[in-house]
């Protein structure tokens, strides 16, 4: 796992990151620390990258393509970053490696095991209710057949609602936009065939072939990866007077298209009107528990703790109204208030005392911080994670040296700490 930073304000950006590395072989893990995950980006402009979630792209690790991509790239400079985030996507894209045929049906076929394999863990848990009837009714295989259909679509269903629920997600990866289910079946027509291999040895229909196809499709062609990797771009475009940050998540490769998106929620742009920021990603549960003086999970467990007691707070007077005979008419109508107004305003309301007494005074601070001051706080925010891990969780997967580098418009990309 990983933890990783980037402070940025008008002087210069600031990248930081933890060393842990998780790997697991069957049931066994093991937790390394010594990875690297902050990279240069060129040897003559002032770009970096951070990297979490995973540090390989198809089998190769991402420190041997940053390299190669920075040996290639000889004084190659852009107007802005996201010149550097393009160029960077389109260098995976046709490296030649990838271009290998088997190895992007290798890729597929993973993915469709994970899509599979949630699919299925959705269905079984439900099956599993159908065939524990209350009233000892016996199910016929008929019954049986049909409650299998069912349960897998809904599965899919799942899956599907939840890609939807994220609203960055309801677009199409950029390069499957215009990629249609008749192109992508003419393509992985064969590698369907394991999946009903899989159908047939886990006891589930093998007669929901296009069911199965047009649900991955759909997986495959939005923006949500399971298994795919943050890559956070740093720095400053040539014709940009401050720093930016720009993350992307890719995937693999598919048909020969990338599987990739930007999370422009994410992206910070310093300039008059954002004068500074603070970026966590990956395990960034105490950072911004620092940043906002409240756990993410604790502020989470207050807002449906504040729901809750709304709900029963109206049912309390509900039954109050009732002992005290008023009519049925009138507690219909109590009935029928919708009380999220109340509880998004309760909602709202802390939010503003964070941003006002947490957030914003934090930033503003960091807007007047030197070079040597944000450093000192990008690694100590990696640094408290660590620690946190290391009195609480079973697993410490962030942790070792902490590395943090600094990317200034005329000093280019500069180590401030680097593990040998």
């Amino acid at each position: 796992m990983t933890a990783i930073v980037g402070i940025l304000n008008k002087k210069a950006a600031v990248i930081a990151a933890d060393s842990a590395i998780t790997v697991q072989h069957g049931n066994n893990i093991r937790i390394y620390n010594n990875a690297t995950k902050i990279f240069k980006l060129s040897d003559s402009q002032p770009v970096g990258a951070m990297i979490f979630s995973s540090d390989s792209f198809m089998g190769v690790p991402l420190s041997v393509l940053f390299d190669i991509y920075r040996k290639n790239s000889g004084d190659l400079s852009f107007p802005s970053l996201q010149g550097y985030v393009d160029n960077f996507i389109s260098f995976l894209a046709k490296e030649p490696h990838f271009a290998d045929a088997e190895l992007q049906h290798r890729y597929l076929r993973g993915e469709m095991g994970n899509y599979y394999n949630n699919v299925k863990t959705y269905a079984e848990e439900w099956i599993k209710e159908d065939l524990s009837p209350e009233d000892g009714h016996s199910i016929s295989e008929e019954e049986l057949i049909h409650i299998k259909h069912s349960r897998i679509k809904e599965g899919m269903q799942s899956i599907a609602d939840t890609i939807d629920k994220l609203e960055d997600l309801r677009k199409k990866s950029p390069e499957f936009e215009k990629y249609t289910f008749k192109k992508f079946m003419a393509y992985a027509k064969d590698d369907f065939e394991g999946l009903n291999e899989l159908c047939e040895e886990d006891g589930l229909p093998t007669d929901m072939s296009e069911d199965w196809a047009k649900g991955f499709y759909e997986y495959l062609c939005s923006q949500f990866y399971e298994d795919g990797t943050g890559i956070v771009f740093v720095g400053y475009g040539s014709d940009e007077l401050f720093p930016s940050l720009i993350p992307v998540y890719v995937s693999g490769i598919v048909d020969g298209r990338i599987r990739y998106t930007y999370s422009r929620d994410e992206e910070e742009h310093i300039g008059w009107d954002n004068a500074s920021a603070i970026c966590p990603f990956a395990q960034c549960d105490v950072m911004m528990t620092v940043m906002k003086g409240i756990s993410p999970a604790f502020r989470k467990k207050v807002d449906e703790a504040t729901s809750e007691a709304v709900s029963m707070t109206m049912e309390k007077m509900i039954e109050a109204m009732k002992a005290a005979g008023v009519d049925a008419g009138t507690i219909a109508k109590v009935q029928e208030t919708d009380l999220r107004d109340v509880t998004n305003k309760h909602e709202e309301q802390i939010q503003d005392f964070i941003q006002t007494e947490y957030v914003n005074g934090l930033v503003d601070t960091v807007e007047a911080f030197g070079v040597d001051d944000m450093a000192n706080m990008a690694e100590s925010l990696i640094s408290i994670t660590n620690l946190q891990r290391h009195i609480t969780a079973s697993e410490e997967s962030v942790g070792g040296p902490v590395d943090v580098a600094v990317i200034t418009k005329t000093d280019g990309f500069v180590w401030m700490k680097h593990k040998v």
